[in-house]
């Protein structure tokens, strides 16, 4: 009974993004984005998968996730096993994220693959710069940490919550602040 439940959800969300896929045509991928941030607890990773990302279905993944710049390309999302995205997590999808098994990114989260000041008077000294993130297996990302464009998070690390990571944090490691610096080595 419960597969039957279980195949039943992952054909009504088929069709539902489906029809999704086709309104998208004719308005943009925004309205997929928006589905998938209203999107229950039993539909996201069903969609996701269907939309072409590669996420595991042992994950745990809260309402509310906020995808843009995905130009109708899901592939770039990868969620392995066990992982907890919280609520209104942020998810910059110009480039590929990477989210290794048992990690865990918790409430308001922003993963940015990308700067772009677009065609302005700052271009000048900002010119575009776009980079995979990858958050290595069992981290833990604090609640509101910002995590810019090209960072790889190590390992068993953690980000302390309100942080803004600019650079590559080693394996076990503890790090916090604006930006963020090393607190300490879990050992």
């Amino acid at each position: 009974m419960k597969s039957l439940f279980r195949w039943l959800v992952q054909f009504l969300t088929s069709v539902k993004v489906g029809c999704l896929k086709l309104r998208a045509k004719i308005s943009g991928d925004y309205i997929i984005n928006r589905y998938i941030e209203h999107c229950n607890e039993r539909e996201i990773k069903t969609a996701l998968n269907i939309l072409g990302a590669k996420v595991s279905l042992s994950s745990n993944i809260r309402p509310g996730m906020i995808l843009d710049n995905t130009y109708f390309n899901y592939n770039n999302l990868i969620i392995e096993d066990n992982c907890f995205i919280g609520r209104k997590v942020f998810f910059d999808m110009a480039d590929s994220i990477t989210i290794k098994k048992d990690a865990v990114l918790s409430e308001g989260v922003s993963i940015l693959t990308h700067q772009d000041v677009g065609n302005r008077m700052m271009n000048r000294f900002y010119k575009r710069k776009a980079a995979p993130v990858i958050l290595e297996e069992g981290c833990w990302i604090g609640a509101n940490a910002t995590i810019l464009c090209g960072v790889r998070i190590g390992k068993c690390s953690v980000v302390a919550a309100g942080s803004v990571v600019n650079r590559d944090v080693p394996d076990y490691t503890v790090v916090g602040g604006v930006p963020a610096k090393f607190i300490k080595e879990l050992k």
